[in-house]
């Protein structure tokens, strides 16, 4: 399960700290609520501790983490409500450091909760919500130094690299934190958000004293109306939509190497550390490949050879086959991705990046957790479809969205990035 993309809201960087300093800050901010989101270090202790201890099935893992991850659906909100009222004198030094510390709270709060489905989702929820606060701030400065910088690509490339590093250590630490108490879990990802604490401390050095700006809830309107006017937007928002909206088939391959290939958690864990490897791999390509190619060559190319490549599922039958399979799936699903990330950012209007950047993958988060999640493994678990018949569905599903690629306007994808860098 991959993390909840960023999706920031509204925040405009500081002009105290350099860019060197603000980079820090993202790439720590990323990092931290990635690595240290549920669904990466504790993706297979929280899985299998549902699944074995609260014997919930498929389906009811992926409703679970679809309401605990409700903060996410909402962050542009959340983006203009933290700068609408200042934390401790400050617009975002305040909401990284309380958002960090809170989310640390309630990972060490799941080590004691009752080991019951409610009490388990209201602090998971409330840990996502801290998180989202968290992401949001980041995801804003990501997106004002990419445009600034003429650098949307290398920058989508340095998440998606930082996204398969998390992969590759949480694998191995989670197959590992998976046979061990829970409370090992809860204290790892604990020390995972504090640890953002110093770094913002040290490097987001913003001054205090602003005061609440209601006039922030009054630019809601003048950006929805940019927004909705922008053909590019929500062109590249449907394209997302339909991308991520093809059956999912995670949770249900999950219980398949569980049940079905009796793997080990350890190896579990394995298969994602090699997955985060091939999506480094194919960050650092991606990072190469768009200064070389418009950007519509490598998204038509990343829908059709992910596509292609989902189809290798079909051999996951054995503990030699998921090695290799995992692997290049992490390498050309990180290759598929990027383009379409790098689309989301160039489509995004001038003056409203935070807001509509969030909305855009707002909504990819809510195609993902609400509709091809819970697809998937509903269909796994009250339609009784194999795995293999998940994975034609899924690959048929996501080649089928070349059809709308043409409908896209033809500038956006036209332009190498070297060519719109300052």
């Amino acid at each position: 399960m991959a993390a909840p993309d960023d999706a920031p809201a509204a925040p405009t960087p500081p002009t105290g700290p350099s860019p060197r300093a603000l980079i820090g800050v993202v790439s720590a901010g990323i990092f931290v609520t990635g690595f240290g989101w549920p669904g990466i270090i504790g993706y297979l202790p929280i899985n299998l501790m549902l699944k074995n201890q609260l014997h919930l099935t498929a389906s009811d893992v992926t409703w679970f983490w679809s309401f605990a991850t409700i903060a996410w659906y909402f962050k542009p909100f959340i983006g203009f409500a933290c700068d609408a009222y200042p934390l401790y004198g400050t617009r975002h030094r305040g909401y990284l450091l309380a958002g960090s510390a809170l989310a640390g709270l309630f990972w060490l709060m799941l080590a004691v909760v009752p080991r019951r489905y409610l009490p388990l989702m209201a602090v998971m929820t409330a840990l996502n919500l801290s998180m989202a606060v968290v992401s949001t701030v980041v995801g804003g400065l990501q997106v004002e130094v990419s445009q600034r910088q003429g650098a949307t690509g290398r920058l989508a490339s340095l998440r998606t690299g930082l996204e398969g590093v998390m992969s590759l250590l949480g694998g191995p630490i989670g197959g590992w934190l998976a046979v061990v108490a829970f409370a090992w879990t809860a204290i790892s990802g604990s020390a995972v958000l504090l640890a953002f604490v110093p770094v913002v401390a040290w490097l987001y050095r913003e001054p205090r004293g602003a005061a609440v700006d209601r006039q922030v809830w009054t630019s809601v309107r003048t950006h929805l109306r940019t927004i909705f006017r922008s053909r590019a937007m929500w062109g590249a928002t449907g394209l997302l939509f339909l991308v991520y909206l093809a059956p999912g088939f995670g949770t249900p391959m999950l219980y398949y190497q569980q049940d079905i290939l009796k793997f080990d958690p350890r190896l579990m864990g394995y298969l994602q550390f090699l997955n985060g490897a091939g999506g480094i791999l194919g960050a650092a390509a991606y990072g190469y490949i768009c200064r070389r190619l418009p950007l519509k060559t490598t998204l038509v190319a990343g829908i059709a050879i992910g596509a292609a490549v989902t189809l290798l599922y079909l051999r996951y039958d054995s503990a030699a086959h998921a090695v290799m399979i995992d692997t290049a799936s992490g390498f050309v699903t990180s290759l598929a991705a990027l383009p379409i990330y790098d689309l989301a950012a160039r489509a995004t209007p001038r003056g409203v990046e935070g807001f509509g950047f969030g909305l855009m993958i707002s909504i990819r988060n809510i195609a993902v957790y609400v509709i091809s999640n819970p697809l998937g493994a509903y269909l796994y678990d009250h339609q009784h479809m194999t795995l293999r018949q998940l994975v034609w569905l899924n690959a048929g599903s996501s080649a089928a969205v070349l059809l709308f690629v043409p409908l896209l306007p033809a500038a956006l994808l036209a332009a190498r990035e070297e060519s719109r860098a300052g």
